[in-house]
Protein backbone atom coordinates (compact mmCIF):
# COMPACT_ATOMS: atom_id res chain seq x y z
CA UNK A 1 0.00 0.00 0.00
CA UNK A 2 2.70 2.39 0.94
CA UNK A 3 4.57 1.95 -2.35
CA UNK A 4 1.12 2.18 -4.88
CA UNK A 5 0.51 5.44 -2.43
CA UNK A 6 4.27 7.10 -2.79
CA UNK A 7 3.49 6.39 -6.90
CA UNK A 8 0.72 8.65 -6.80
CA UNK A 9 2.27 10.87 -4.28
CA UNK A 10 6.18 11.09 -4.34
CA UNK A 11 6.42 14.28 -3.26
CA UNK A 12 5.35 12.77 0.22
CA UNK A 13 8.59 11.55 0.57
CA UNK A 14 10.48 14.76 0.09
CA UNK A 15 8.55 16.50 2.56
CA UNK A 16 8.26 13.46 5.18
CA UNK A 17 12.46 13.20 4.56
CA UNK A 18 12.66 16.91 5.41
CA UNK A 19 10.38 17.48 8.17
CA UNK A 20 11.95 14.62 9.98
CA UNK A 21 15.60 16.04 10.11
CA UNK A 22 13.90 19.65 11.02
CA UNK A 23 12.22 18.10 13.80
CA UNK A 24 15.39 16.49 15.03
CA UNK A 25 17.10 19.38 14.82
CA UNK A 26 14.38 21.42 16.74
CA UNK A 27 14.70 19.20 19.48
CA UNK A 28 18.28 20.62 20.46
CA UNK A 29 16.84 24.22 20.84
CA UNK A 30 13.33 24.75 20.28
CA UNK A 31 13.77 28.68 20.46
CA UNK A 32 16.34 28.44 18.15
CA UNK A 33 14.59 26.04 15.76
CA UNK A 34 17.90 25.50 14.35
CA UNK A 35 17.69 24.76 10.12
CA UNK A 36 20.28 22.35 8.54
CA UNK A 37 20.90 22.71 4.86
CA UNK A 38 19.65 19.57 2.74
CA UNK A 39 19.69 18.02 -0.50
CA UNK A 40 16.59 14.84 -1.11
CA UNK A 41 17.20 12.47 -3.99
CA UNK A 42 14.03 10.34 -4.66
CA UNK A 43 14.95 6.75 -6.20
CA UNK A 44 12.07 4.47 -7.41
CA UNK A 45 14.16 1.48 -7.70
CA UNK A 46 15.84 -1.19 -5.85
CA UNK A 47 19.03 -2.72 -6.95
CA UNK A 48 16.93 -5.54 -8.79
CA UNK A 49 15.13 -2.82 -10.59
CA UNK A 50 11.73 -3.71 -8.40
CA UNK A 51 9.45 -0.98 -7.87
CA UNK A 52 10.99 0.49 -4.33
CA UNK A 53 10.87 4.22 -3.62
CA UNK A 54 13.04 6.01 -1.32
CA UNK A 55 15.37 9.34 -0.03
CA UNK A 56 18.82 9.85 -0.24
CA UNK A 57 19.55 12.80 1.80
CA UNK A 58 23.04 14.45 1.78
CA UNK A 59 22.35 16.77 5.10
CA UNK A 60 24.77 19.66 6.45
CA UNK A 61 25.74 19.56 9.92
CA UNK A 62 25.68 23.06 10.69
CA UNK A 63 22.66 25.07 11.17
CA UNK A 64 21.31 28.16 11.78
CA UNK A 65 19.25 29.19 14.14
CA UNK A 66 16.17 32.22 14.42
CA UNK A 67 19.04 34.74 15.75
CA UNK A 68 21.39 33.95 13.37
CA UNK A 69 23.59 31.78 15.16
CA UNK A 70 25.22 28.78 13.87
CA UNK A 71 25.96 25.53 15.13
CA UNK A 72 27.73 21.79 14.45
CA UNK A 73 25.65 18.74 14.93
CA UNK A 74 27.92 15.38 14.78
CA UNK A 75 25.39 13.45 16.15
CA UNK A 76 21.96 12.55 15.70
CA UNK A 77 20.08 9.74 17.58
CA UNK A 78 19.51 6.69 15.84
CA UNK A 79 16.85 5.45 17.75
CA UNK A 80 14.91 9.30 17.70
CA UNK A 81 15.36 9.45 14.23
CA UNK A 82 13.72 6.18 13.22
CA UNK A 83 10.11 7.00 15.21
CA UNK A 84 10.35 10.49 13.67
CA UNK A 85 10.90 9.29 10.23
CA UNK A 86 8.10 6.91 10.83
CA UNK A 87 5.93 10.02 12.55
CA UNK A 88 6.48 12.30 9.70
CA UNK A 89 5.62 9.65 6.75
CA UNK A 90 2.03 8.13 8.57
CA UNK A 91 1.25 11.85 9.05
CA UNK A 92 1.92 12.92 5.90
CA UNK A 93 -0.74 10.16 3.99
CA UNK A 94 -2.95 10.67 7.49
CA UNK A 95 -3.78 13.90 5.50
CA UNK A 96 -4.48 12.94 2.71
CA UNK A 97 -6.31 8.99 3.36
CA UNK A 98 -9.15 10.07 6.07
CA UNK A 99 -10.91 6.73 6.18
CA UNK A 100 -10.96 4.45 9.56
CA UNK A 101 -9.29 1.47 7.65
CA UNK A 102 -6.54 3.72 7.29
CA UNK A 103 -6.39 4.82 10.75
CA UNK A 104 -6.80 1.34 11.88
CA UNK A 105 -3.50 0.79 10.19
CA UNK A 106 -1.74 3.14 11.31
CA UNK A 107 -2.48 2.14 14.76
CA UNK A 108 -1.24 -1.60 13.00
CA UNK A 109 1.99 -0.05 11.88
CA UNK A 110 3.01 1.64 15.34
CA UNK A 111 2.00 -1.72 17.25
CA UNK A 112 4.61 -3.66 14.34
CA UNK A 113 6.84 -1.67 14.29
CA UNK A 114 7.76 -0.73 17.80
CA UNK A 115 11.74 0.90 16.68
CA UNK A 116 10.38 2.85 13.75
CA UNK A 117 10.75 2.71 10.40
CA UNK A 118 13.67 1.73 8.45
CA UNK A 119 16.51 4.60 8.48
CA UNK A 120 20.48 3.56 6.90
CA UNK A 121 22.36 6.33 8.25
CA UNK A 122 25.69 4.96 9.10
CA UNK A 123 28.62 7.51 9.98
CA UNK A 124 30.99 8.63 7.36
CA UNK A 125 34.43 8.23 8.42
CA UNK A 126 37.86 9.65 6.64
CA UNK A 127 35.36 12.05 4.53
CA UNK A 128 37.43 12.97 1.78
CA UNK A 129 37.13 14.50 -2.21
CA UNK A 130 36.27 10.18 -2.94
CA UNK A 131 33.88 10.01 -0.69
CA UNK A 132 32.09 13.19 -2.00
CA UNK A 133 32.57 11.60 -5.59
CA UNK A 134 31.05 8.68 -4.87
CA UNK A 135 28.40 10.28 -2.96
CA UNK A 136 27.30 12.40 -5.74
CA UNK A 137 27.81 9.16 -8.26
CA UNK A 138 25.64 7.52 -6.40
CA UNK A 139 22.41 9.69 -6.12
CA UNK A 140 22.64 10.35 -10.11
CA UNK A 141 23.17 7.28 -10.68
CA UNK A 142 20.73 5.75 -13.57
CA UNK A 143 18.41 2.78 -13.23
CA UNK A 144 20.45 0.19 -14.35
CA UNK A 145 24.47 0.48 -15.38
CA UNK A 146 25.01 -1.02 -18.77
CA UNK A 147 27.74 -2.85 -17.71
CA UNK A 148 25.25 -4.51 -15.20
CA UNK A 149 23.37 -6.43 -18.31
CA UNK A 150 25.24 -9.32 -18.95
CA UNK A 151 23.38 -11.41 -21.72
CA UNK A 152 20.59 -10.54 -24.63
CA UNK A 153 19.03 -13.66 -27.03
CA UNK A 154 16.49 -11.10 -28.45
CA UNK A 155 14.01 -13.11 -26.00
CA UNK A 156 16.00 -12.70 -22.55
CA UNK A 157 17.52 -10.19 -20.73
CA UNK A 158 20.48 -11.25 -17.87
CA UNK A 159 21.81 -9.02 -15.70
CA UNK A 160 23.75 -8.91 -12.28
CA UNK A 161 22.71 -6.79 -9.06
CA UNK A 162 24.33 -7.21 -5.44
CA UNK A 163 21.56 -6.77 -2.83
CA UNK A 164 21.63 -4.69 0.14
CA UNK A 165 23.29 -6.03 2.89
CA UNK A 166 25.08 -8.92 1.11
CA UNK A 167 28.38 -9.00 -1.25
CA UNK A 168 26.68 -11.87 -3.15
CA UNK A 169 26.14 -11.16 -6.95
CA UNK A 170 22.70 -12.03 -7.79
CA UNK A 171 21.93 -13.41 -11.28
CA UNK A 172 18.52 -12.93 -13.24
CA UNK A 173 17.15 -13.52 -16.07
CA UNK A 174 13.84 -11.62 -17.58
CA UNK A 175 11.53 -11.72 -20.87
CA UNK A 176 12.37 -9.19 -22.61
CA UNK A 177 9.13 -7.24 -22.12
CA UNK A 178 9.13 -7.94 -18.46
CA UNK A 179 12.70 -6.53 -18.31
CA UNK A 180 11.43 -3.35 -20.76
CA UNK A 181 8.59 -2.98 -18.24
CA UNK A 182 10.70 -2.92 -14.71
CA UNK A 183 12.96 0.17 -16.48
CA UNK A 184 10.08 1.94 -17.88
CA UNK A 185 8.05 2.27 -14.71
CA UNK A 186 10.72 4.06 -13.25
CA UNK A 187 11.12 7.03 -15.62
CA UNK A 188 9.35 10.35 -13.70
CA UNK A 189 6.44 12.41 -14.68
CA UNK A 190 7.22 15.33 -17.34
CA UNK A 191 8.86 18.11 -15.24
CA UNK A 192 9.10 16.09 -11.92
CA UNK A 193 12.12 16.74 -10.17
CA UNK A 194 13.80 14.43 -8.29
CA UNK A 195 16.35 16.09 -6.86
CA UNK A 196 15.03 18.80 -4.31
CA UNK A 197 16.40 21.23 -1.49
CA UNK A 198 15.56 22.09 1.99
CA UNK A 199 16.34 24.18 4.79
CA UNK A 200 18.69 27.10 4.65
CA UNK A 201 19.93 25.18 0.60
CA UNK A 202 16.59 26.28 -0.49
CA UNK A 203 16.76 29.56 -2.00
CA UNK A 204 13.76 30.94 -1.36
CA UNK A 205 14.18 30.44 2.42
CA UNK A 206 14.43 33.30 4.53
CA UNK A 207 17.67 31.80 5.76
CA UNK A 208 19.37 31.49 2.29
CA UNK A 209 20.99 34.72 2.52
CA UNK A 210 22.78 33.82 5.74
CA UNK A 211 24.00 30.58 4.66
CA UNK A 212 25.82 32.64 1.47
CA UNK A 213 27.32 35.06 3.78
CA UNK A 214 28.70 32.29 6.26
CA UNK A 215 29.80 29.73 3.42
CA UNK A 216 31.43 32.14 1.17
CA UNK A 217 32.59 34.92 3.83
CA UNK A 218 31.06 37.33 1.45
CA UNK A 219 30.74 40.90 2.40
CA UNK A 220 26.59 42.43 2.85
CA UNK A 221 26.39 43.81 -0.73
CA UNK A 222 28.19 41.04 -2.08
CA UNK A 223 26.26 38.48 -1.10
CA UNK A 224 22.72 40.36 -1.57
CA UNK A 225 23.51 40.51 -5.13
CA UNK A 226 24.42 36.54 -5.06
CA UNK A 227 21.12 36.00 -3.59
CA UNK A 228 19.48 37.79 -6.10
CA UNK A 229 20.84 36.17 -8.50
CA UNK A 230 20.49 32.65 -7.34
CA UNK A 231 16.33 33.67 -7.27
CA UNK A 232 15.47 33.24 -10.94
CA UNK A 233 16.86 30.48 -13.51
CA UNK A 234 17.50 33.31 -15.69
CA UNK A 235 20.04 35.74 -14.09
CA UNK A 236 21.70 31.83 -13.01
CA UNK A 237 22.27 31.27 -16.20
CA UNK A 238 23.86 34.74 -17.53
CA UNK A 239 25.73 34.72 -14.38
CA UNK A 240 27.55 31.35 -14.68
CA UNK A 241 27.59 30.96 -19.10
CA UNK A 242 27.31 34.78 -19.90
CA UNK A 243 24.77 33.80 -22.17
CA UNK A 244 20.62 35.24 -21.58
CA UNK A 245 18.83 32.22 -22.25
CA UNK A 246 15.88 34.63 -23.81
CA UNK A 247 17.67 36.23 -26.42
CA UNK A 248 17.37 35.13 -30.15
CA UNK A 249 21.02 34.36 -31.13
CA UNK A 250 19.92 35.78 -34.65
CA UNK A 251 18.40 38.87 -33.95
CA UNK A 252 18.75 39.79 -30.49
CA UNK A 253 14.72 40.12 -29.61
CA UNK A 254 13.92 39.31 -26.15
CA UNK A 255 12.09 35.55 -26.39
CA UNK A 256 7.99 35.68 -24.67
CA UNK A 257 6.17 32.98 -23.95
CA UNK A 258 2.93 33.33 -25.91
CA UNK A 259 0.74 29.84 -25.19
CA UNK A 260 1.97 26.01 -24.66
CA UNK A 261 0.78 22.69 -26.25
CA UNK A 262 0.85 19.83 -25.53
CA UNK A 263 1.64 17.09 -28.34
CA UNK A 264 0.59 13.56 -28.30
CA UNK A 265 2.71 11.25 -30.78
CA UNK A 266 0.61 8.12 -31.84
CA UNK A 267 2.02 5.35 -33.50
CA UNK A 268 0.21 3.12 -35.64
CA UNK A 269 1.31 -0.88 -35.94
CA UNK A 270 0.16 -2.68 -38.78
CA UNK A 271 0.62 -5.83 -39.92
CA UNK A 272 0.44 -6.75 -43.51
CA UNK A 273 -1.65 -9.48 -44.06
CA UNK A 274 0.05 -12.12 -46.27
Amino acid sequence: MFSAFCSRNPIILFTSAANTIKYRFNQFNKSEDYEPGMICVLHTFGRDLKWNPHIHMILCEDAIGKSGTWRRFSHINYEGLRHSWQYCVLKQMGERIKTPEFKALVNKLYADHKNGFYVYAPPVKNFSTAVVNYILRYAGRPVLAQSRIIGYDRKTVTFTYTPHGSTQVVTETLPVFDFIKRLIIHIPEQNFRMIRYYGFYYNKNAKYAAYLKQARKMPPLVYKRQRKIHSSWRLRMMFYFSLDPLRCIKCGARLELIELYKVQFIRHFCESKR
